[in-house]
C-alpha cells in the first residue's frame, strides 16, 4: 500500500498571495498532492517553484478582468497525466465568477495511476444547483479515488449527502465518525477569531485507507493568506 499526503486549499488568489508564506505552510505538511482553488497561473507556478521538485498544472475557470484569470491547480510530487477540465456551469461565460469547473488528472502511484479530481462547486446558487453540479461531477468520475476541493456546502447538507449516496466520504469524517469536523472557512469580515464553517473536503472511496485527516489548528498563520484553511489527509492507496 502506497502512502499519499493530500491537501486541498482555496487560496483566494484574487486578493493577492504571499507565495513564500503559503509555500512554508504547505511544506509543513510534506504533501504529495495539493489541490488548489481560486489560484492564478503565476501564483501556482511560483508555489511549485518554492516547494521544489513539484509539477504544477493549472486550468482556467474565469477571468474577472480587473485581476488575472482565476483557476484551479494541482501541485504534485508524483507524475501527472490526462489532465482535463470538466465544465459544471456556464461553459461560455468566461468572465462570470459563477462559471464552475472540475480538473481531472491521473497520478502515478508506484506502478499504476489513480484518477483524482480538484473541484470548486458553485457559490451564490441554490442548493439544488450545487447538488446538480456535484452529481454531474460524480457521473464523470466513476473511476476516481479522490475528489477534493471547496464544495461550498456544510457537512450535513444535501451536497455531501449526494456524495455519500455515491460512496464518497470525507476523509476527516472517516476518522472522527459523527463528531463535528473542524471548520475551514471564515465568513466575510476580520479573521481575528477561528473560522466558523466547513466548506472544504477531501472525499475518498471505501478502498482508500485514511491514516490521518485534519485541519491545522494554528489558524492564525493562515488567516492573513486566505479566507480558507487547508484540509489535509494522509492516505493509503
Amino acid at each position: 500500500m502506497a502512502g499519499l499526503t493530500v491537501v486541498t486549499w482555496n487560496a483566494q488568489g484574487s486578493q493577492g498571495l504571499d507565495v513564500a508564506a503559503a509555500a512554508a505552510g504547505l511544506q509543513a505538511f510534506d504533501p504529495d498532492l495539493v489541490f488548489m482553488q481560486e489560484v492564478q497561473r503565476r501564483q501556482l507556478g511560483a508555489l511549485g517553484s518554492a516547494l521544489g521538485g513539484v509539477e504544477a498544472r493549472w486550468r482556467f475557470k474565469h477571468w474577472p478582468v480587473t485581476v488575472p484569470a482565476e483557476g484551479l491547480g494541482i501541485l504534485s510530487r508524483r507524475p501527472l497525466g490526462d489532465v482535463h477540465v470538466q465544465v459544471l456551469a456556464h461553459r461560455w461565460r468566461f468572465w462570470d465568477w459563477r462559471r464552475r469547473i472540475a480538473v481531472h488528472a491521473s497520478v502515478e502511484i508506484g506502478s499504476r495511476r489513480i484518477h483524482v479530481v480538484d473541484v470548486h462547486l458553485g457559490a451564490g446558487v441554490t442548493m439544488d444547483e450545487r447538488v446538480r453540479q456535484a452529481e454531474q461531477l460524480m457521473r464523470h468520475a466513476p473511476s476516481a479515488r479522490i475528489i477534493a476541493g471547496d464544495f461550498n456546502a456544510t457537512p450535513a447538507g444535501a451536497v455531501l449527502a449526494a456524495c455519500a449516496h455515491d460512496g464518497w466520504r470525507d476523509a476527516e469524517h472517516r476518522i472522527r465518525g459523527d463528531s463535528a469536523c473542524p471548520p475551514t472557512n471564515w465568513t466575510p469580515g476580520p479573521r481575528t477569531a477561528p473560522p466558523t464553517q466547513r466548506l472544504d473536503y477531501l472525499l475518498v472511496d471505501d478502498d482508500v485507507t485514511v491514516v490521518e485527516a485534519f485541519v491545522p489548528d494554528h489558524w492564525g498563520s493562515w488567516a492573513p493568506l486566505s479566507d480558507h484553511l487547508p484540509a489535509v489527509a494522509r492516505l493509503g492507496i
